[in-house]
């Protein structure tokens, strides 16, 4: 997906408080927007339909299709980012299966989703799914007040995925190659129900600045049952990079 190893520097995970923080950072803006305009029209609209309008109308066909799904203002663009990105780590660093993305159902390129930022799941070796709960945010200059209301959010539902959310994410899976995951977590949702052990956090900041003392004040504080990991992931030129992402796709089709 975002093949961060590509042009980005993963700092190891270091234990704060009994949790987990990271750094990721960017070491090649261009490469990196380059490899998320590539990904960014799959997280809008079904394959099937960008495939078909590929072979009745071209890449420039395909370009102006997306016109019409992805966002313009540059702050709900900078926030569909941080979903994509978390996503795409979840899915490429920690092994998550994360399914059709959620921005493909917005009912408005402009309008913010509700719901949970991002969802992952896997198999134990029990054969019992295992979620992680992600909020994402994105800021050039990301503070307390940004961390903490990443902590509210993942604070939501008693720290546990929404039912709505969580029973979207799952029937997204059923038509998927990883089927068989998305009928674990309904049986478990349905049948046994979502315990805390059986879920983690995933905080995704995406922002230009260096919150790492807010990051560990946050983990230090949190007190929750719930396994924590903070991933920042750093770049400078943040509102460039967005822009160049998104005009990498609209401007000559993925």
């Amino acid at each position: 997906m975002a093949d961060f190893s590509r042009w980005c520097t993963l700092g190891a995970l270091v234990p704060i408080g009994g949790h987990r923080s990271g750094v990721i950072e960017s070491y090649d803006d261009a490469t990196g927007a380059a490899t998320l305009a590539v990904i960014i029209p799959g997280a809008y609209a079904e394959s099937e339909s960008l495939a078909l309008i590929a072979s009745r109308l071209g890449k420039e066909g395909v370009a102006k299709f997306l016109r019409n799904k992805l966002p313009t203002k540059a702050s709900a663009r900078s926030g569909d980012m941080g979903e994509i990105l978390a996503t795409a780590y979840l899915h490429d660093e920690c092994g998550y299966v994360v399914g059709p993305s959620r921005l493909i159902q917005r009912d408005h390129q402009e309008w913010a989703m509700r719901g949970d930022d991002v969802l992952g799941a896997r198999l134990d070796s029990d054969g019992k799914p295992r979620i992680t709960k992600a909020e994402a945010k994105s800021r050039v200059s990301l503070g307390e007040e940004t961390v903490k209301a990443a902590r509210d959010g993942l604070a939501r539902n008693d720290e546990l995925p929404s039912p709505h959310s969580l029973t979207q994410f799952a029937e997204r899976l059923l038509s998927t190659a990883d089927s068989r995951i998305g009928e674990a977590v309904l049986k478990m949702q349905i049948s046994d129900g979502i315990r805390p052990d059986r879920v983690g956090h995933l905080m995704f900041l995406f922002t230009g600045s260096d919150p790492s003392a807010h990051v560990a004040a946050d983990l230090k504080a949190y007190s929750g049952s719930v396994s924590q990991l903070t991933i920042t992931l750093r770049v400078k030129g943040h509102q460039k990079f967005i822009k160049d992402a998104y005009d990498g796709v609209t401007t000559s089709g993925p």
